[in-house]
């Protein structure tokens, strides 16, 4: 049996819309994945063959944020 590490993530999103008049509005988002930048192993190689058996080689995605903003009329 091979036991995977775990994982730890916490997201965070901030959204405010705003009324340009009449039935437009724009609205901002702001999104951040991995808030706390916490590093987060994936499963470590499984294959008996493998000279790397056992090993973690692969971590998951760092912090990552993203901007938008969307116009409706």
């Amino acid at each position: 049996t091979v036991v995977n590490p775990s994982n730890l993530q916490n997201d965070f999103a901030l959204t405010r819309t705003f009324r340009l008049g009449g039935a437009q509005s724009m609205q901002v988002r702001w999104e951040v994945f991995n808030v706390i930048n916490h590093v987060n192993f994936n499963a470590p190689v499984a294959s008996l063959n493998s000279a790397s058996f056992g090993q973690i080689l692969t971590a998951g995605d760092p912090r990552i944020m993203q901007f938008a903003v969307k116009f409706t009329y």
